[in-house]
């Protein structure tokens, strides 16, 4: 007489013994690069990915500020997410406000959104082949903050721009911000305001950087601002804003933007 077979048991027994599935593989999600000695704690905004956390990463006497990111999301699916609008107006937004954070405390390399390392090693590679190029950047911008300056042609009231609420708002801007500027005769009294401004900034970066393509735009440019020259900064603005709004012609609105971190004057070696 044959024995019964005991299938169910030692099938469940076989099948609960499967190793659990593996752990999600992470990437280096890089905002920027600071100096050797970063700032106490960490930023408090969240991660590009809204929920990792931002750590600073030693390398080459310098810092990296980074996040830890699922592998699939930032590494091969990065491409095409970057085309979902819903996804890249958080994930942008979130890129931006760590490197917000991080200017406000020290002097920050910003990184282009979705600059991703797959490991450790390929960082700390990246960083020790351009730290001939990081050391002198950041000395450079030490203490500056990037202003946009626009200068538009009023024929009618115009509203000045409202503070980005949302991120598809955030990339709505950006996306103007990207759009080449038309080309038009820039006027003597515009010249003379770039003069002026260019003679309080640090450096400064003609047109392309900033928007174009918006109605009455007349000039616009990027500039590198000390904050210990804050108050002449403001006092050129002032001053011009002042003399064409009094006289009769001078239909013209300034419209300034930042402080930002410093985007348009790193060169592309110190990224």
């Amino acid at each position: 007489m044959k024995k019964p077979r005991k299938p169910a048991k030692t099938r469940s027994k076989k099948a609960a013994t499967k190793k659990p599935p593996r752990p999600v593989g992470r990437v280096l999600y890089l905002y920027g690069i600071g100096k050797a000695k970063p700032v106490k704690r960490s930023p408090r905004a969240p991660g590009v990915d809204g929920a990792a956390a931002v750590e600073a990463f030693a390398c080459s006497g310098l810092t990296c500020w980074l996040s830890r990111v699922d592998a699939h999301e930032f590494g091969e699916q990065l491409e095409q997410n970057i085309e979902n609008l819903d996804w890249l107006a958080e994930a942008s937004v979130r890129h931006q406000r760590v490197v917000a954070e991080l200017s406000t405390r020290d002097t920050i390399l910003p990184a282009r959104f979705g600059t991703v390392f797959v490991t450790e090693k390929t960082l700390a590679a990246d960083v020790a082949r351009r730290k001939r190029d990081l050391g002198p950047a950041l000395k450079r911008l030490a203490g500056a903050d990037e202003w946009g300056v626009k200068v538009f042609v009023v024929a009618e009231p115009v509203h000045a721009a409202v503070a980005a609420e949302s991120g598809r708002d955030y990339l709505r801007q950006k996306a103007a911000m990207l759009k080449p500027a038309p080309a038009t005769q820039v006027s003597k009294e515009v010249q003379d305001l770039a003069e002026a401004l260019s003679k309080v900034a640090a450096d400064a970066v003609p047109g392309g950087k900033v928007s174009g393509g918006q109605r009455g735009l007349e000039w616009q440019a990027s500039f590198l601002v000390r904050r210990a020259d804050r108050k002449k900064w403001d006092d050129v603005l002032s001053k011009f804003a002042r003399r064409w709004g009094s006289e009769t012609g001078h239909e013209r609105r300034i419209e300034t933007t930042g402080p930002w971190p410093p985007y348009s004057f790193v060169s592309q070696n110190a990224r």
